[in-house]
């Protein structure tokens, strides 16, 4: 299992963590941000005292001043602005590359039956949209938290300080939001999560179509499979109109509650303007930092939207981290314990490569029969062994078995004498030479797909010989680039023969010990 996953049960608490290193960037911003907030809440104040001194008349001088006071705070928001922008932006960029990266270390480190019962679709739609609504949330979601906040915890005491008995008054409507929130922020974060998964699906439907366009195009099945992907695209679609009826109602709800707050403030507030209980600039005043607050109040809906949708997401990342990784060992002691248990002893190298399976046995979850049963065999090092049988029984799973792609559920393999299971992983990985029995070529050139296990991946000089090796060499004569041809998703410019010499290429400039052919 992932360590950070592992360490943290909530998707709140995992999502704080990607902010960790960043700890310093984001006190920058929140300095900036405040130095913008202040500049921001007191042009209001400003102007009163301009207006009150046009009132009296005479004090030329005091409106100048304010005049000047109005550009410094301006130039301070502007300046400041463009930092809270770098930091805060730039923060929510950095922990969602840190998470993709995570994301990607951990996929690939995942055992085989991971892959078997998870669509790419589905991975896909993590790894992007996922990512993106956290990144929404690290980034804007926690700049409008915290102006709002500090709206909150600013603008209300300065309005008491114009006049407690209006501010009490204008208020009252606003007790009504705290309710609000606590009744649409489950529906949100549930809709959320209804979403993304159904965005999973119709990026599974559009990855499968695309990937398999000749098998479509071949069996002539262009309309069924676009029906197919509109079904899917109409449950995503009714599970975001779900998601803007909840938004839908909850934003104008805001409004009104701000709208009533205005107009209690007009009535309340102008009676006492003309009864001299406040100023004209009093007035204006507050009528400033009334649209002020309407801000983080509005704010409250929006942040309770990107806070829960990032949420949803985080957890669908949460699951892909706290699958198991697979072990380099497992328990010798116990046979039965599969890909996943916890290493007891430490790695040996093999003395030879010699290969013996006794009594080896294998099922597949779910499956009725198991796919092999009680395969022993001995095979000296330097010797080759052909093995042949009907479809499905269980010739590639054997092979599967001997690079560590399965654990056994009975039985032994041992290389050069010792069990497999006290090599490591990724050394017992590299003696293997492997051409699976469906080709996966790289959207890169036939070089590097040939040099693919290589260190060094621009001898072209090696690259050929293995090519001339595996009978690729006349066919290369016909491309355009040779070598650096560049090859289409999964080698789609290549025939299917030309795909195989290209995959036997690949595993004999591997230059491995034992070479394995499906």
């Amino acid at each position: 299992m992932n360590q950070q996953a592992q360490n943290h049960s909530t998707p709140r608490e995992f999502v704080v963590d990607l902010l960790k290193p960043y700890r310093r960037h984001l006190l920058y911003g929140f300095l900036s941000l405040v130095i913008v907030d202040i500049a921001d809440i007191l042009p209001p104040i400003i102007l009163k005292l301009a207006i009150d001194a046009i009132e009296r008349g005479n004090e030329v001088r005091t409106i100048f001043y304010c005049g000047i006071a109005l550009i410094a705070t301006a130039s301070l928001q502007a300046v400041f602005r463009f930092f809270w922008r770098q930091f805060f932006l730039g923060t929510s960029q950095r922990s969602a590359y840190d998470l993709r990266k995570q994301l990607f270390e951990h996929l690939l480190k995942l055992p085989f039956h991971f892959f078997s019962r998870t669509r790419t679709g589905d991975i896909m739609s993590r790894m992007t949209n996922d990512i993106q609504e956290i990144r929404f949330m690290l980034g804007i979601g926690i700049l409008v938290t915290l102006d709002a906040s500090f709206y909150f915890l600013t603008v209300p005491f300065i309005m008491l300080w114009l006049s407690p008995k209006l501010t009490l008054i204008a208020m009252l409507p606003f007790l009504l939001i705290p309710v609000m929130v606590i009744v649409v922020k489950n529906s949100i974060h549930n809709r959320s999560r209804d979403v993304q998964a159904r965005l999973s699906d119709l990026s599974s439907k559009a990855e499968e179509n695309l990937s398999g366009i000749r098998v479509v195009k071949g069996f002539r099945n262009e309309e069924s499979e676009i029906s197919r992907f509109n079904s899917c695209g109409l449950k995503y679609v009714s599970d975001k109109i779900k998601l803007a009826n909840v938004e839908s109602l909850f934003h104008p709800a805001l409004d009104m509650v701000i709208a009533v707050g205005m107009v209690v403030l007009l009535y309340f507030g102008g009676n006492m303007v003309i009864a001299g209980t406040i100023t004209l600039g009093s007035f204006m005043a507050f009528e400033s930092y009334m649209l002020k607050l309407s801000w983080p109040m509005m704010a409250i809906g929006w942040i309770i939207n990107i806070y829960q949708r990032s949420m949803a997401s985080a957890e669908r990342c949460l699951q892909i981290l706290r699958e198991p990784a697979a072990q380099s060992l497992v328990d010798v002691t116990d046979p039965s314990a599969g890909s996943t248990a916890m290493s007891v002893e430490k790695p040996v190298e093999p003395a030879s490569y010699d290969i013996e399976v006794n009594g080896l046995c294998f099922s597949y979850p779910g499956a009725n029969q198991p796919a092999l049963k009680n395969i022993s065999f001995r095979l000296p090092e330097g010797s080759t062994l052909g093995i042949t049988g009907p479809v499905g029984c269980g010739k590639s799973t054997l092979l599967r078995m001997l690079m560590k792609m399965f654990a056994p559920d009975q039985g032994q393999i041992s290389i050069g004498g010792t069990d497999s299971r006290h090599i490591d992983l990724p050394a017992l990985r590299k003696l293997f030479s492997y051409v699976p029995q469906e080709t996966f070529l790289f959207s890169e050139s036939i070089r590097e797909n040939i040099l693919f296990a290589c260190d060094n991946k621009e001898q072209s000089e090696q690259a050929a010989a293995f090519a001339s090796l595996a009978g690729l060499a006349g066919d290369l004569e016909e491309f355009p680039g040779k070598l650096e041809t560049m090859l289409g998703e999964r080698g789609v410019n290549l025939s299917g023969g030309q795909k195989q010499r290209v995959s036997l290429a690949r595993a004999l400039a591997a230059n491995r010990p034992i070479l394995v052919l499906d």
